[in-house]
């Protein structure tokens, strides 16, 4: 598949280019990456740019993966990045440290929700997390996500193992509220 674009007022979503390359390598070099990504650890700028350069577009063409830049309408500059893995319907995501908080990646993650339902592409949509990983769990709950509870994880973990981890559920017939019966600190304010 060639990559798509989409966009709302509050994000566009759109190919990453080799100009975000240090973008991601300086996000990646978050301590809370290491401890709630898959990504290589510790990530080095020529893992950032072997991401844009060959991961991303060897996803789109083989229709694997779909995998989008997070930005501001009207910006270049990067946000963070959201994929949606096919068949599985895996949905993950991150965003930079000074972008957290504002909404991106729940209205990120409702367009290309949308946008696979509507394409075709999966008619359900899976996240997983680190137990404890309190904003992520938010962010999928917050778009109707339900808890489906702790498992091991679909993905490897960067030692190759799969460890345990919260689990939702998104499907194309689902409304988009809240959801009951997620832990209680993903509900509490």
């Amino acid at each position: 598949m060639r990559p798509v674009e989409l966009s709302s007022p509050l994000v566009r979503l759109d190919q990453p280019t080799s100009g975000d390359a240090e973008a991601i390598f300086e996000y990646c070099q978050d301590p809370l990456f290491e401890r709630v990504l898959t990504v290589p650890w510790p990530y080095g700028r020529e893992d950032a740019a072997s991401f844009i350069s060959g991961y991303v577009p060897a996803g789109w063409a083989s229709d694997r993966e779909y995998t989008w830049a997070v930005r501001a309408p009207g910006s270049p500059e990067l946000i963070g990045v959201i994929g949606l893995r096919v068949p599985s319907g895996s949905i993950g995501y991150w965003v930079g440290a000074p972008h957290r908080g504002h909404g991106y990646i729940p209205e990120a993650q409702r367009l290309v929700a949308d946008w696979a339902f509507s394409t075709g592409v999966v008619d359900a949509i899976t996240w997983q997390c680190v137990p404890g990983n309190i904003a992520s769990a938010r962010t999928a709950r917050k778009i109707g996500f339900s808890f489906v509870g702790e498992m091991p994880a679909d993905h490897p973990h960067r030692d190759g193992s799969f460890p345990p981890a919260w689990t939702g559920r998104l499907l194309a017939t689902d409304d988009r509220a809240p959801k009951a019966g997620w832990p209680a600190d993903v509900v509490a304010d």
